[in-house]
């Protein structure tokens, strides 16, 4: 995770392709297109830091709860994540992530654990399936 933090950090969108995993949707678009996109997070965002609050690996599966504090033109865009990984061929992979914004998060989240961290982002996807109901 700090390595793929690092890579957004200084724009090394060839190092974030490669670090996807083989199924991400990501690796459906053109490689040189999604590198060059990936590569854009530098020019548009700060990153100013990255704690890691959980990490846990069992096999060929891990995961990482993280909070990421960033900024975009000014404003604050700071979240917590849990990443999933998988080891392919040797080397973890970042397959997929569910992301709680820094709004929804306790205004301390240093302390956040894994079960608390599920429970805001349940809440979150409620809130966002009423807001957005199907069709």
């Amino acid at each position: 995770m700090r390595a793929r933090w690092t890579a957004f950090a200084l724009g090394r969108g060839d190092y974030l392709f490669e670090t996807l995993a083989s199924d991400h949707p990501d690796r459906a678009a053109p490689r040189d297109a999604a590198v060059r996109e990936l590569s854009r997070a530098r020019e548009r965002q700060r990153f100013l830091r990255l704690t890691v609050l959980h990490s846990s690996a069992s096999g060929d599966e891990g995961e990482v709860l993280f909070l990421a504090r960033i900024f975009e033109k000014g404003q604050d865009r700071s979240f917590a994540e849990l990443s999933a990984f998988r080891r392919e061929e040797g080397a973890w992979r970042y397959a997929s992530g569910v992301l709680v914004p820094a709004d929804r998060l306790p205004p301390d989240p240093s302390g956040l654990r894994r079960e608390a961290f599920l429970s805001l982002a349940d809440e979150a996807l409620a809130d966002e399936a009423q807001r957005h109901p199907a069709e």
